[in-house]
């Protein structure tokens, strides 16, 4: 059953996130630590839609962000759709932007597991589609966001740049969209970032928290990291970077999927997607809209739970989603 489980997955991941046609080359790439359950039902999805299904595999970096070797690169700016199944991010690689560039359309599915990748496709996609895009279109029309918690985080920001819209459909030429679906994410203005992020969820490389971890912004810069034997990790692990650019905020964004969830060794990623919860960033986002830094490291603070608001306008709270002119929006179910 399991076999059929992800042959369902891989169809849906192929012909309707990215509507792959007869003819077309699909490239899969994977490295060295990923199971091989996934990019197996990737290319057998390929083939039975007509596709000619490539499999590239390499020895897995030891850190996000990533490049791939220079063939798998080249080979990515050759073909109309590719998979990033890889356990170190390429979201933010030269190589990803490149073959977009080139019309390649892109699904990046950094550390997915085979569990996530089973559950957070077997969602209605349209309908989550139209969620994630009215989320997106909202925060798009707007000039600034505030995102407050029960525990403590208090942040705002200016809105100035085009919004990054994760909404599962990959299906044009030089698209680039995410695995798991469900995820808007928005690169501010620079130095507008101010306020205390009180994080509970998770953050990148550190895990699932088990005390929350607080995070002074000021001027668009990380400037004070405060906790429990977790904060002293993640101060470490910055510090040992030696890269000052780790600490500039990246971006912040809410998630959309209902079948998400905080589970596995590193789960921000899928965190991110968690229907109603939110994520500050530090670090690089030159791969996204409006973003200009490049760094050592993409860092994501996951947050249960928040309010957010719009230009003054309440748009998320307790995990409903209501934009302005919009009826209620809310999650379809609980996560795992």
């Amino acid at each position: 059953m399991r076999s059929v489980e992800f042959a369902r997955a891989a169809r849906t991941a192929i012909e309707v996130c990215l509507g792959v046609r007869p003819g077309e080359q699909v490239l899969i790439v994977t490295d060295t630590l990923r199971p091989m359950t996934v990019p197996e039902a990737l290319m057998g999805a390929a083939a039975a839609a007509g596709a000619d299904a490539m499999l590239a595999i390499f020895q897995a970096p030891a850190q996000s962000p990533g490049e791939p070797p220079p063939a798998i690169a080249e080979a990515l700016r050759r073909v109309d759709a590719a998979v990033l199944y890889t356990t170190a991010s390429l979201s933010h690689s030269q190589a990803r932007i490149q073959a977009q560039a080139a019309g390649t359309r892109v699904i990046s599915a950094p550390g997915l597991s085979e569990d996530g990748f089973l559950r957070t496709l077997a969602v209605d996609m349209p309908a989550l589609a139209d969620l994630t895009n009215r989320v997106a279109q909202a925060v798009a029309e707007s000039h600034h966001v505030r995102m407050r918690t029960k525990a403590g985080t208090d942040v705002e920001m200016d809105l100035a740049h085009p919004v990054t819209r994760a909404d599962g459909l990959c299906r044009n030429r030089g698209d680039l969209d995410f695995f798991p679906p469900g995820l808007i994410l928005s690169v501010p203005v620079a130095e507008s970032v101010r306020g205390t992020a009180v994080v509970d969820g998770s953050v990148t490389h550190i895990g699932k928290l088990a005390n929350p971890i607080t995070v002074r912004f000021e001027a668009g810069r990380a400037v004070e990291i405060q906790g429990g034997a977790e904060a002293e990790k993640l101060r470490r692990m910055l510090a040992e970077l030696d890269d000052p650019n780790v600490y500039n905020f990246a971006a912040w964004g809410v998630g959309t999927n209902p079948r998400a969830a905080l589970i596995g060794d590193d789960p921000s990623f899928e965190g991110e997607r968690v229907s109603g919860w939110g994520h500050l960033s530090t670090g690089s986002n030159a791969a996204f809209p409006g973003g200009t830094v490049r760094a050592r490291l993409h860092l994501d603070l996951i947050i249960t739970d928040p309010t957010v608001e719009l230009d003054g306008c309440v748009v998320l709270e307790r995990r409903t989603f209501c934009m302005r002119g919009d009826r209620s929006l809310a999650r379809d179910g609980d996560s795992p």
